[in-house]
């Protein structure tokens, strides 16, 4: 996998080729969207994602391996807020929601990644309605839900899977690239 690629100015390389994130601002909130080269399953495990729980046919494919982080940006330090809930009003969620889907693909049409890992973080303040796995599960098709309309239709011939059924929290999006 080649991670010395030409970044378009939306995304930011400032950490290195292997780590790209992008800001971007809805209401008075910064929000990130990162994207952290994952090189081996090893590494991957490293960092306490057990892939093979996930999906146990799973292979590293030529085409790499991304991690995926999103929160809200504290816009004094520049960092992570802890990826706590945020609390949005009206049509806020979905248009995050949509800033999210709409970079990922931005990441894969410039990478091609073989696949993309997250992890669904816990709402330790319980602030949410609903756990994000929920929302995730819902928007994947995973565990009886039925695919959601924006990753049935944006990201056709991507595949999901997840540990959530036996309680964990990750996830593993395959790509048309995949192989």
């Amino acid at each position: 996998m080649n991670t010395h690629l030409q970044w378009t100015p939306s995304f930011n390389n400032q950490f290195g080729d292997r780590t790209i994130y992008r800001l971007f601002v809805l209401g008075d909130k910064i929000f990130a969207v990162g994207f952290e080269f994952v090189a081996t399953l090893d590494e991957l495990s490293g960092k306490g994602i057990n892939i093979r729980s996930v999906n146990s046919t799973f292979h590293y494919p030529a085409s790499g391996v991304w991690g995926v982080i999103f929160d809200e940006i504290d816009p004094v330090l520049l960092s992570f807020k802890g990826f706590q809930h945020i609390a949005h009003s009206g049509l806020g969620s979905g248009r995050v929601l949509l800033n999210v889907a709409s970079t990922i693909l931005e990441h894969y049409n410039a990478c091609g990644a073989g696949a993309y890992v997250f992890s669904a973080a816990v709402d330790a303040a319980h602030l949410r309605r609903s756990d994000l796995v929920i929302l995730y599960d819902r928007l994947l098709g995973l565990n009886g839900y039925v695919k959601g309309k924006l990753f049935r239709e944006q990201f056709a011939g991507w595949k999901a899977s997840s540990d959530t059924l036996t309680g964990g929290r990750g996830y593993v999006i395959t790509t048309t690239s995949y192989s």
